[in-house]
């Protein structure tokens, strides 16, 4: 492949990222899950960590199947599922139809993740120095948020209309990424796909994480902040409920929390050759872990804006770490290593959801989410001693 393919690829990934999630359903994605879905928070967070269950399962061999028969098919395929999971969640009308949905929303997941940020490394590689990844994934990741913001701030009066609209909006630009992924061009020829191969390729990819400690970190930092910021997700809802806020003021918050991390995730470059790549690692532990404490301490409308700062950390973790994860990594196994990443992450994940869950059942929202803030700056403080002996 050359440079103007390569080119291509960077400004088609894009387009990609853009629209490869549901862009209106956030601000009442647990809304509709209890109100049409009729399921309960705790069964929610149980729901979400059998998922991410089968995606911790799938993540592997998932990852190697990219990088036996080329990222750009594996993407593909992930994206249709991805696609026919948001059609069926417009559906919702029991406990099954979201399980459904879920179920597509893994497989398709499994394919994707990993597969797309090796997809534009490689595609990076071969330009060498004329573009960043770190500045094409805050470009990226920037304009996603910045249309979701626009799409929020409509979110909250359609739902009061009819709340099944958001999710029927959302469908065609799942639909037009999956289009865009069908575009890409592989970087690198890939041999006829052989079932032996993929195997030595996990086996060879598991090895590799096992004896770099620098790779085991960096999955374990991203771990701590993806599981942390997942589970205070889920709890953005019921926290708005619980404090009063008005439905149709969902959709203006959750611009507003957009726009934080567009700006972020668009100037992340810049911000990241300043600032030291230890400070930022300190940096996204406070952003999460303070705002936590603070909101489920002094519960108010006001406190709501304490999803704010968690966006300013969403708009730096994907530019920063992807790029971190990467530097540190081979062309011939990255999709599979980084598969290996969000397995460890989906595991990580389905332990606090369900623990989350479970606590729910008993005690209240406001202490959980203060144990989940005291966890975060815990776990977030040891990560922090540990990258100064191992990145010296």
């Amino acid at each position: 492949m050359n440079e103007k393919d390569a080119l291509r690829n960077v400004r088609l990934y894009k387009l990609y990222k853009t629209f490869g999630e549901p862009l209106m359903w956030g601000p009442i994605l647990i809304s509709c899950l209890m109100n049409l879905g009729h399921m309960k928070l705790p069964e929610i967070y149980a729901m979400e960590a059998i998922v991410l269950t089968g995606v911790t399962i799938l993540q592997i061999p998932a990852g190697a199947l990219a990088d036996n028969i080329g990222r750009r098919k594996t993407i593909f395929i992930g994206s249709i599922f991805l696609s026919i999971s948001i059609f069926v969640n417009s559906f919702i009308y029991s406990s099954l139809i979201v399980w459904t949905a879920n179920i597509l929303w893994m497989i398709g997941y499994s394919l994707c993740s990993g597969a797309d940020s090796a997809f534009l490394s490689d595609s990076i590689k071969i330009l060498g120095d004329k573009v960043e990844y770190r500045k094409i994934e805050g470009e990226a990741m920037g304009n996603r948020y910045l249309i979701t913001a626009i799409c929020s701030i409509f979110v909250g009066y359609l739902s009061e209309y009819y709340i099944r609209l958001p999710i029927i909006l959302s469908i065609p630009g799942l639909i037009f990424s999956t289009i865009i992924v069908f575009n890409f061009k592989e970087p690198t020829v890939y041999k006829k796909y052989n079932l032996n191969e993929q195997v030595e390729l996990m086996k060879d990819s598991v090895l590799f994480v096992s004896n770099n400690k620098k790779v085991q970190w960096i999955i374990i930092y991203i771990t701590i902040i993806g599981v942390a910021s997942k589970v205070w997700f889920f709890t953005y809802n019921p926290y708005f409920e619980f404090v009063g806020l008005d439905l149709k003021y969902y959709g203006i918050v959750f611009f507003a929390l957009n726009i934080v991390a567009w700006f972020f995730s668009k100037n992340a470059n810049g911000i990241c050759e300043k600032v030291s790549d230890f400070n930022i690692i300190i940096l996204l532990v406070i952003l999460i872990g303070i705002p936590i404490l603070i909101m489920s301490t002094i519960p108010s409308v006001f406190c709501v804006g304490m999803v704010l700062f968690q966006n300013i950390a969403r708009g730096l973790i994907e530019p920063f770490l992807g790029e971190f994860m990467n530097r540190h990594l081979n062309s011939e196994n990255r999709a599979t290593v980084l598969s290996i990443k969000s397995a460890v992450s989906g595991l990580a994940q389905f332990i606090a959801l369900s623990a989350f869950g479970l606590i729910l059942k008993t005690y209240s929202l406001l202490f959980c989410l203060q144990m989940l803030g005291i966890i975060v700056l815990i776990f977030g403080s040891l990560a922090i001693l540990k990258f100064k002996k191992i990145f010296k």
